[in-house]
């Protein structure tokens, strides 16, 4: 039973470091995280909000993750709901400064960059299910047979690519993220020892059945 319940604050520890981060790289104003240039490009061309984009890529996303096979996990459902009221929560607490000078800058970009990173890698190792983005790098990797760093780079300079296309605007800071973000996160997979081509999600499911037996076996 503690073992579960350290999974779960893992799992919500995890998604607020990646908000964290997300925020931390909105604060170093230095461009827009690669895929809200796409949200931000779609909203230009279609009138919609960027929220709305955003939920809208991240709904297709995920009825591509079911198509290739990714299960839907509690994690993914968590993480579709909490990552946007935790950003929420971290702007309105205001805790992020926000920075003046070019060095201060850059350095607040570079630890945004790590705390998002680290936040994936901490929740998606949990096994609970992935948010659609992270659940579609990692199909396409175990699908493929490429390492997390050329998946994760390819789809995010994709991403942005496209939003700039449509007329969203990227920085240093979009750029950096996207060519900084795989290869960190492939090297933290690598000092954790944990092989994400064999990295298996409980779908929504197979969670609640476990739960359960875990509960019944602690009665």
């Amino acid at each position: 039973m503690k073992k579960e319940i350290f999974r779960y604050i893992k799992l919500y520890l995890g998604l607020f470091i990646c908000s964290l981060g997300a925020v931390t790289v909105l604060k170093s104003d230095m461009g827009l995280p690669p895929w809200d240039v796409l949200h931000q490009g779609i909203s230009m061309i279609t009138g919609i909000t960027i929220g709305q984009a955003s939920i809208s890529i991240g709904v297709i996303i995920v009825l591509l993750d079911v198509f290739l096979g990714q299960p839907i996990g509690i994690g993914s459902v968590i993480n579709f709901i909490f990552i946007g009221l935790f950003m929420d929560f971290i702007i309105y607490m205001n805790f992020v400064p926000e920075v003046n000078t070019v060095s201060g800058r850059i350095l607040e970009l570079v630890i945004g960059i790590f705390f998002y990173t680290y936040g994936t890698y901490l929740y998606m190792i949990q096994g609970m299910g992935c948010g659609p983005r992270d659940g579609f790098m990692q199909i396409l990797t175990q699908k493929f047979n490429l390492p997390v760093s050329l998946v994760k780079n390819s789809i995010e300079i994709i991403a942005f690519g496209i939003g700039w296309l449509l007329g969203g605007k990227l920085g240093i800071g979009t750029v950096a993220t996207a060519l900084i973000m795989g290869i960190l996160l492939e090297w933290m997979f690598k000092i954790g020892k944990i092989d994400i081509k064999n990295l298996r999600h409980r779908s929504i499911k197979e969670e609640m059945v476990h739960l359960k037996d875990v509960i019944n076996h602690a009665g």
